[in-house]
C-alpha cells in the first residue's frame, strides 16, 4: 500500500490536540489500507475550510453499501458480518474518529461511491 498526497501543500495551521489527531489519521488509513486492493495508492488531501482546515483520505474501496451508510459512524459497526472475519477490526475505529474530531470542535464525514471507493474526511477550526 502506498500513501500519496494529493492537491497542494496548505500554509494555514490548526491548533489541536496532538494525541487525538494521530490517533484519528490513524484509524482512517488503517481503514483506507484495509479496504483498497492490494496495491493500490491511498490519498491523503488538505484543503481550507470556511473555519479552518480539512483533510480527507481516499481509499479506492468497494464503497460503502447504501443500507449501512447512516449508521456508518456508530460503535460496533462494519459494512457487513464478513468484514470483520475478513479484514479484522472491531468496528469501532470510525466511533473513535468521530468522538475525537467532536472533541477537538470538528466534524466528521465521508463522501462515497457504491463501487468506486470513498473519502472519509474531517474539518478542524483553526483554533481546535
Amino acid at each position: 500500500m502506498r500513501y500519496q498526497p494529493r492537491g497542494e501543500l496548505l500554509t494555514r495551521e490548526v491548533t489541536a490536540d496532538r494525541k487525538r489527531l494521530l490517533q484519528v489519521m490513524t484509524n482512517l488509513l488503517s481503514n483506507a489500507a484495509k479496504f483498497s486492493p492490494e496495491g493500490e495508492v491511498v490519498e491523503i488531501s488538505t484543503e481550507e475550510a470556511p473555519a479552518g482546515l480539512r483533510v480527507g483520505v481516499h481509499d479506492r474501496g468497494p464503497g460503502i453499501p447504501e443500507a449501512f451508510r447512516a449508521r456508518i459512524f456508530g460503535r460496533f459497526n462494519q459494512a457487513d458480518s464478513t468484514t470483520s472475519r475478513q479484514k479484522g477490526g472491531t468496528g469501532l475505529g470510525l466511533a473513535i474518529c468521530k468522538r475525537l474530531v467532536e472533541m477537538m470542535e470538528g466534524h466528521i464525514g465521508f463522501q462515497d461511491r457504491e463501487g468506486g471507493g470513498t473519502t472519509f474526511w474531517f474539518e478542524l477550526p483553526r483554533h481546535a
